[in-house]
């Protein structure tokens, strides 16, 4: 069931690769920054699981391997502890979590970028209600903020931080452990969306409070879940939103009712969790991490260095290529005159699979994201076609 493989020997063996990754017979599969299919081994994970509650019921023993190992792995890819981890429906509810959760009080500011996903936009504009200022930092060509910019945005008032890691479009990343240490420096909170980089990149939680991430980008796991971080000496700063059964230290203490809190990030997991996707998450996080997240940033480095020059002798515009920061498994261009719809249509019926989306100005880009089994070759049946 699980994934043994490596790296070089999924790039070096078609078929091996078609065999973990089936749709890779008739596809080229580069919208991983959008959703992700599933490998073999996940999909195994899940349908025995499946076969096994069919005969036997959906009993918490039947998935508390996968949930143990999936807290385990997820907490490992951030250098976090398991203790610290809590999961999800999504990267959405989980910065909702934190937005929600937070006590504000009327004049008290946080710090958002402009032009971000609307994940980490909406929970925190929802908090203007409250007499809650919110301050975008100005939109830059790759998106992302800059420590400088963060410094010169924050003052007395700012109680928090939130930052995508990785910008959707761009695949620019943020200096997280610079902005992170600099916001503890001030005691100010930072609350990363992660859910671009974690399974691209390297990402730490070392200097952050709060992070979030969805499972069916680059975790290659299944929709539906997701994990959150929240750093274990903000348990008592942050107050869960949704409470229930799951939420107390003694969960089963059906009659006793006795409330008091979990004293884990469990507190944060209010009912019965998503037994399916903890099955799937933990079957890809461990693929993950036999593969190794830095191998994977390697590759998607070197794919990248390969697409971008080529997009560029063909006329395309590189979304936020001028930047000079790191960048992610993400690359996004246009041409002037080009209708990039139509070519985003074309590329999807000939079976290469990319995502159409718009730079800062609303104008339609194609975002490509392959992932650590896209191979060199996929990238020039793609260069053919555009």
């Amino acid at each position: 069931m699980t994934f043994t493989e490596s790296l070089a020997s999924v790039l070096a063996d078609e078929a091996l690769r078609r065999r973990e990754f089936p749709l890779t017979a008739d596809t080229t599969y580069l919208a991983h920054a959008a959703v992700c299919p599933l490998a073999a081994c996940v999909v195994r994970a899940i349908s025995d699981y499946l076969a096994r509650v069919g005969r036997g019921g959906q009993f918490e023993y039947l998935h508390r391997a996968a949930e143990e190992g999936a807290r385990s792995l997820a907490a490992a890819m951030i250098g976090a502890t398991p203790e610290e981890i809590a999961f999800v429906p999504s990267t959405s509810a989980g910065l909702s979590v934190v937005a929600a959760g937070l006590p504000w009080k009327a004049g008290d500011s946080l710090v958002i970028p402009e032009g971000d996903f609307p994940s980490n936009v909406y929970p925190w504009r929802r908090l203007e209600r409250l007499g809650v200022r919110v301050k975008q930092l100005r939109a830059r060509g790759d998106g992302i903020a800059t420590l400088e910019e963060v410094i010169a945005a924050v003052d007395e008032t700012t109680r928090l931080v939130a930052l995508s890691a990785v910008h959707y479009v761009t695949g620019a990343h943020v200096d997280v452990d610079g902005i992170g240490a600099y916001l503890q420096s001030r005691g100010i909170l930072f609350c990363v969306d992660a859910i671009q980089a974690l399974g691209a990149v390297p990402i730490s939680a070392r200097h952050v409070d709060f992070m979030a991430a969805d499972a069916h980008k680059w975790l290659l796991g299944p929709q539906g879940m997701g994990v959150l971080f929240v750093r274990a000496s903000r348990f008592e700063r942050l107050e869960p939103i949704l409470l229930g059964w799951k939420s107390v230290r003694s969960e089963k203490s059906f009659v006793g009712q006795a409330f008091e809190l979990a004293p884990t990030a469990r507190r944060y997991e209010p009912g019965s969790l998503n037994a399916i996707g903890l099955v799937g998450l933990h079957a890809a996080l461990a693929m993950l991490q036999h593969v190794g997240v830095p191998l994977i940033a390697t590759h998607l480095a070197a794919l990248r260095r390969v697409l971008v020059p080529a997009l560029q002798d063909k006329g395309y515009t590189i979304l936020g290529s001028d930047a000079g920061g790191a960048t992610a498994g993400i690359v996004s261009f246009r041409r002037n005159g080009a209708d990039m719809n139509a070519l985003y249509r074309a590329l999807d019926a000939e079976k290469i699979v990319t995502s159409l989306r718009h730079d800062h100005a609303g104008r339609e880009c194609i975002r490509v994201a392959p992932h650590f089994y896209n191979t060199e070759a996929e990238l020039g049946r793609l260069l053919d076609r555009v």
